[in-house]
């Protein structure tokens, strides 16, 4: 290796090197060694094969330049490539690359929508939304019969992909072995493997650095626990710490006559696109009960999809993403709004208010042992219950949610909840006369005088 450095991997890492796991993952605590094996097996991986094709990943440009970058240059074998600092790429004498790439945004991904990876590697997985990882596994395959294609990963506990992670890697899985798992959307089966590793496990800073230890220690019991321990059941810097999924989530049920259904949407291309439609009950209780999840769909498209999926039920409303209101995207001046007015979509501007939002969205999911939640969840909203419990706070503004996260359900619900704030006990009393004098109306003007009050 570059100036005698020679990399001797330890046990974990080891176990990390010869998994033949379709998709590998190691860590859970810090000081692990996860990056160390990540960087000398994308290496060896390069050094062993040749024409073969890799990239590193990291969330930004930032981390993967402080963490992989530099220290690929500084430990690499130095005669065996070389390296294009513009393009970031290590071109190795058997003809192999390795790229060093970043994806900070969603919409990133299509960067590499004709990209082709034998090997792909995730340094601090949870940094990652599940789309992101979902989109670019896809840009995981191989056309030589000597080469296994996998995805290598390794992260710490918490972040906005905790969720997924877990339940992709931790949950179900038995540690060092090989497990199968079953992809949701597609059925297709695939093996993963989970390899655990503290600090305790990387014996060069255990005797170089043993002060590590005691930092760890010091740490806040959620941090703690996470990054000296390990432990996968801690999510710190959850932003809707009001979530369960046994409370929130319901078996669907038929909408009864006289609730008020409505729809909420937030706009995308790059980025997905989600439309929800909610219903109101007596009580001022929310409903989630269907969701339209996607990307790269026209306006057109997307219009034509919501109208299918609503079909015969009357809506009251559609409450849109604001900055369909724009007209800065079409020459002509025509905003998306004024175009899904004349698809057959009226839509009604949402407010923005992105504090006011958090606020009452945290407000409809609270919950106790004397009083139940305001919001629940059809369980055939699969996207709503995976994005929004994974959501976390912004460093920089922690009274919002981290907009790097997968936000667009949350946002869409968003806009629905800031148009029906949870009504006083006065208003919601005068909310049960005002429907109940709307059934007595109804039952007058059908003459069934002996089921209302007063009828003769």
């Amino acid at each position: 290796m570059a100036d005698g450095y020679i990399y001797l991997a330890q046990e974990k890492q080891a176990k990390f090197h010869y998994s033949e796991a379709d998709e590998v993952f190691y860590g859970g605590a810090a000081g692990g060694g996860k990056s160390e094996a990540i960087l000398f097996d994308a290496i060896q991986f390069c050094l062993e094969n040749k024409n073969v094709k890799t990239s590193i990943f990291r969330r930004t440009f930032p981390e993967l330049e402080k963490s992989l970058i530099l220290r690929f240059l500084e430990k690499a074998p130095r005669d065996k490539y070389t390296y294009n600092k513009k393009e970031h790429r290590a071109y190795w004498d058997g003809g192999s690359i390795l790229e060093f790439n970043h994806c900070q945004y969603e919409s990133d991904v299509f960067k590499f929508q004709s990209a082709e990876y034998d090997r792909m590697y995730f340094d601090e997985l949870t940094h990652f939304t599940e789309f992101i990882y979902r989109y670019l596994r896809s840009r995981v395959r191989t056309t030589k019969k000597n080469i296994h294609p996998q995805i290598k990963s390794a992260s710490n506990p918490g972040n906005i992909g905790h969720l997924w992670v877990k339940k992709t890697f931790i949950d179900d899985v038995t540690p060092n072995k090989l497990s199968v798992k079953k992809d949701e959307e597609s059925g297709t089966e695939f093996t993963v493997e989970f390899i655990p590793a503290v600090v305790y496990d990387n014996k060069y800073i255990m005797d170089n650095d043993p002060g590590y230890v005691k930092k760890l220690m010091r740490l806040p019991e959620d941090e703690r626990k996470a990054l000296l321990d390990g432990d996968w059941n801690v999510f710190k810097g959850q932003f809707f710490k009001e979530w369960r999924t046994a409370v929130h989530v319901i078996k669907p049920f038929k909408i009864p006559d006289g609730w008020k259904i409505f729809r909420a949407f937030d706009w995308g291309y790059r980025n997905p696109f989600c439309v929800i439609w909610m219903a109101i009950d007596h009580d001022a209780n929310i409903y989630v009960t269907k969701e339209l999840y996607d990307i790269e769909k026209t306006d057109k498209q997307v219009a034509k999809l919501i109208k299918k999926m609503t079909g015969k039920q009357e809506i009251a409303y559609t409450i849109a993403d604001p900055s369909i209101w724009s007209v800065s995207q079409y020459e002509k001046g025509e905003s998306l709004a004024q175009r899904f007015n004349k698809m057959g979509v009226p839509v009604i501007k949402g407010d923005n208010s992105r504090l006011s939002g958090a606020n009452i969205f945290h407000s409809y999911l609270y919950w106790d042992k004397k009083e139940k939640p305001k919001l629940f969840f059809f369980e055939n909203c699969h996207n709503c219950i995976r994005t929004i419990p994974a959501l976390v706070h912004d460093q920089k503004k922690p009274e919002d949610v981290d907009t790097q996260g997968e936000d667009h359900a949350y946002d869409a619900i968003r806009y629905g909840l800031m148009a029906h704030p949870i009504p006083t006990p006065e208003e919601k009393k005068k909310r049960f006369v005002n429907i109940f004098q709307k059934h007595i109306d109804k039952m007058k003007a059908k003459k069934h005088s002996k089921l209302y009050v007063g009828g003769t």
